[in-house]
């Protein structure tokens, strides 16, 4: 009997009562906590990524002092965010060990198979005794089944963590309706050996937007540097204006597809926009006031044949700027190679890991663009500065990309290194 009072006791103290070990931390975790953070304690292959970059070694050390990671800790390490402070839980091969690590604030507890420390007593307490679970909310299930179980940090923020975020910023009183737009925000970041990739999901309270196809990016010519596709351009916010010209009307002209792109070149990059316009006289017509406006010009375009196609050309200076229709497209650009480029066969650019339809994406090659960059920065007399060239130099492409499933809106970047 002695010793079964022992054993009771001794359950009382960890707080496990006897329960079966917690498979999640989030079982743990109330479902009050603002946020939600899981990690990777050894950050998997992410210092293999950032240790190329000059600043690799100073940014992991700032990760592992500000995120206070031990070798003692187990292999993950969870935290929830509250009001009053932070929790962390993790399950450490020498429970021991890693609690003698913990500072002399700082308070802990073994429950149900994980060790619980924060330096709020409070907390502690409320994790011992609570009701329900963070695991069983429908909005953190929601947030955290859309993210990799894989990715080296997981996190999943309430609708009142942009509310917390925007009081520590300072910003709460400016940003009145900020706080009521999102019901929760999911974010992953995963590594492998030569890429990264960050995801952002939030649930907000409006209806899905409109998407459009990457259909254009296979006529883009595969040796542009940059190209952003500006997917369904649609309401632009307000009356917006641009040298006295309607910026919507031209917008509902340019149609729901357009894409920009750049091409390395001296002493100046071609730089496109195509697009499939809804109307294509509208387009000539609205565009082409805009680019004389903007260009404080009122000679008219002077009219000229490229590839069998016909373009207006608007003489700008130390630049001319050509624009016209052909093969269901509507191009503006400072080059007339642009015209033979996209009616090429040959070949075209291939975005590594973009959807079919996304709200619109950025795309650098900054492997090739940085050679481009040098030997603009030489015909201007001018150099790039030895720390950026030296930070740009593992960088080999960068693609980010928006999408929309209902009322989630998500916006990836998918960033790969030499």
């Amino acid at each position: 009997m002695k010793r079964l009072a022992l054993l009771v006791a001794a359950a009382l103290v960890t707080g496990c009562g006897g329960s079966k070990p917690a498979g999640d931390a989030a079982e743990l975790v109330p479902p009050n906590a603002v946020a939600f953070v899981s990690l990777q304690t050894d950050l998997g292959s992410l210092p293999q990524v950032v240790d190329r970059f000059p600043f690799g070694p100073t940014v992991l050390r700032a990760v592992r002092q500000g995120l206070r990671l031990k070798a003692s800790m187990g292999p993950r390490l969870d935290l929830a965010l509250f009001k009053g402070g932070m929790v962390g839980f993790t399950q450490p091969a020498d429970e021991k060990q890693f609690e003698a690590t913990l500072g002399p604030k700082q308070v802990h507890a073994r429950i149900r198979g994980w060790t619980v420390f924060t330096d709020n007593a409070a907390l502690l307490d409320l994790v011992q005794h609570h009701k329900g679970k963070l695991s069983e909310l429908p909005a953190y299930t929601d947030a955290f089944g859309r993210l990799p179980a894989a990715a080296v940090v997981r996190a999943y923020g309430a609708s009142a963590a942009s509310g917390l975020a925007l009081g520590v910023a300072g910003l709460g009183g400016s940003l009145p309706n900020l706080r009521n737009a999102t019901k929760w925000t999911a974010v992953a970041l995963t590594s492998s050996a030569n890429a990264l990739k960050l995801e952002v999901h939030a649930k907000g309270t409006t209806g899905p937007a409109e998407q459009s196809s990457s259909d254009l990016v296979a006529q883009v010519p595969a040796d542009s540097v940059l190209a952003i596709g500006l997917g369904s351009i649609g309401r632009l916010p307000g009356n917006l204006q641009a040298g006295g010209l309607d910026l919507q009307a031209i917008s509902d002209a340019l149609g729901d597809e357009a894409v920009a792109y750049v091409r390395a070149g001296l002493p100046f990059p071609e730089v496109t926009i195509a697009s499939k316009p809804n109307d294509p006289r509208k387009a000539m017509r609205d565009v082409g006031r805009l680019i004389r406006k903007l260009g404080k010009t009122k000679a008219p375009p002077v009219l000229t044949t490229v590839d069998g196609v016909v373009l207006q050309d608007v003489a700008l200076g130390a630049i001319d700027i050509y624009y016209g229709t052909f093969d269901g497209l509507f191009v503006v650009s400072d080059s007339t190679a642009a015209v033979t480029a996209l009616r090429s066969s040959g070949d075209k650019l291939k975005v590594a890991g973009l959807p079919e339809k996304t709200n619109g994406f950025l795309y650098i090659d900054v492997e090739r663009a940085l050679p481009a960059v040098r030997a603009f920065a030489k015909l201007a007399n001018q150099k790039v500065p030895r720390e950026l060239d030296a930070n740009l130099k593992p960088l080999k492409t960068l693609v980010v990309y928006g999408t929309r499933d209902g009322d989630v809106q998500s916006i990836v970047a998918l960033l790969q290194v030499r």
